[in-house]
């Protein structure tokens, strides 16, 4: 009898042990305005791959339910949404394209409540978009160490927060710091006045020279552990100071850091167009890669680039025209089509699009075709409707995950070339404004 208890008490233990794993999330992802959104993993090695993203069902009145299992506490993102996510965690979310918008109940709520909260790096943070920059970095600085004192106030408020996460995050207030100072180069009048790049050089070393006392100090915080590298912000600040003269931003780095900063500078090659030598090379490069974690994004990612090789069938993905009409890419072929990737907010993409739009006139037996990644079609026509000219271009939007995931798109404009029989040519074909390159190409397709 005792064994019979000792069995069932053990099974119960396992089973309870196994719920405990389980994330659920449900409620609303319907300003997404898409049959299935992509959840991808935000840690250190996501920076590498989007090898662990998961695919999340949406029902047609925008409603979901998601379940996977968790093994321990981590960062996703969802659109613009960054989640903190633990096992056990069981949340209704609403999730909007923008963080401000999105909210949270249930167990986990505190924390991702909390996370709506989070800066963006890639607009210079505190600065956001240069909004907040002051009339001197003395006066920025003073604003910019006041808004990081109420983040931190707020987040030693938080209720049952572990202690995991409060480090974290105390981490992230600290690299939005540096991110910040270093930004007001870029968001101020300081190169105005350069004339060339070297002045410009000049003015950015003087620049970093005089903040430095600020910066090494945090350099130094967010570099102590390796675990602060799941943080998108502590990476982001780390790599652009990684080869920097070691005179201006000096710290330590780990080989974690070090093999992040190979894998990311090496994994950039994947963009280029993918040839069998390529791959050979990659390859060879990411199996010796010491990080298990790190040699499986590589790896991974690397294998589906192998898939956008020259002759590959061309991955196809939903679209939507100007007239509100719903297809799929592959409704075009038939002509050789040139494909263009780009966003309202993107200003490389805005300053390739004159060329596009030219070109397409050059050219008639091949389709210019540009295929909106913005988050809501409203955006998009109203950017279309306001431009004098299009050219030939056939304009398309599309939110379906396969246009990044499929053709690893990890940044934009980034352009295709498809040929009739929808195969394909070129999965990073050269930018219309490198007219030497890309007429070539052209002519050969123009029959």
């Amino acid at each position: 009898m005792k064994n019979v208890l000792l069995l069932f008490l053990l099974v119960v233990g396992v089973a309870s042990h196994g719920m405990g794993k389980n994330v659920r999330l449900h409620g609303s992802l319907k300003e997404f305005g898409a049959n299935v959104v992509s959840m991808d993993f935000d840690g250190a090695a996501g920076e590498l791959s989007k090898e662990w993203s998961q695919k999340i069902t949406v029902n047609k009145d925008g409603s979901f339910d998601f379940s996977f299992d968790l093994k321990k506490p981590g960062y996703y993102s969802v659109g613009r949404n960054t989640l903190y996510l633990t096992p056990g965690d069981d949340m209704e979310v609403y999730l909007g394209t923008s963080q401000p918008q999105s909210w949270f109940k249930g167990k986990g709520a505190g924390v991702n409540n909390y996370m709506k909260g989070r800066l963006f790096p890639k607009a210079g943070s505190f600065l956001e978009a240069g909004r907040n920059v002051k009339g001197s970095f003395e006066e920025t600085k003073k604003y910019i160490d006041e808004r990081a004192a109420q983040r931190e106030k707020e987040l030693k408020a938080l209720p049952n927060a572990s202690k995991e996460f409060v480090e974290l995050e105390m981490m992230r207030i600290k690299a939005d710091v540096a991110n910040s100072y270093m930004a007001y180069l870029w968001y101020s009048d300081l190169l105005k006045d350069c004339k060339t790049r070297e002045e410009g050089e000049k003015v950015a070393n003087d620049f970093n020279k005089s903040i430095r006392e600020y910066i090494n100090p945090i350099l130094k915080e967010i570099s102590a552990k390796d675990e602060y590298l799941e943080v998108a912000v502590v990476r982001d600040v780390l790599l652009s100071c990684y080869d920097m003269d070691a005179s201006i931003f000096d710290f330590p780095k780990s080989q974690r850091l070090k093999e992040l900063n190979d894998a990311y500078v090496t994994g950039d090659r994947m963009n280029e167009e993918m040839t069998q030598s390529l791959y050979d090379e990659l390859h060879a490069f990411g199996s010796k890669l010491k990080n298990a974690d790190f040699k499986q994004a590589f790896l991974g990612r690397l294998e589906k680039r192998a898939k956008l090789m020259e002759g590959r069938p061309a991955i196809d993905f939903a679209v939507v025209d100007m007239n509100g009409k719903e297809g799929k890419l592959s409704d075009y072929k038939g002509k050789v089509l040139f494909i263009d990737f780009w966003a309202t907010w993107c200003m490389p993409c805005l300053g390739e699009m004159p060329f596009f739009n030219e070109l397409s006139k050059k050219y008639p037996n091949v389709q210019f075709v540009g295929v909106s990644l913005d988050d809501n079609t409203e955006v998009w026509l109203n950017k279309l409707k306001g431009d004098a000219d299009h050219g030939k271009v056939l304009e398309l939007f599309s939110k379906d995950p396969l246009v990044r995931t499929g053709w690893d798109i990890t940044g934009i404009p980034r352009f295709l070339l498809i040929d009739k029989d929808f195969k394909i040519i070129s999965a990073s074909a050269p930018r219309p404004s490198e007219k030497d390159v890309i007429t070539p190409l052209l002519e050969k397709y123009n029959k």
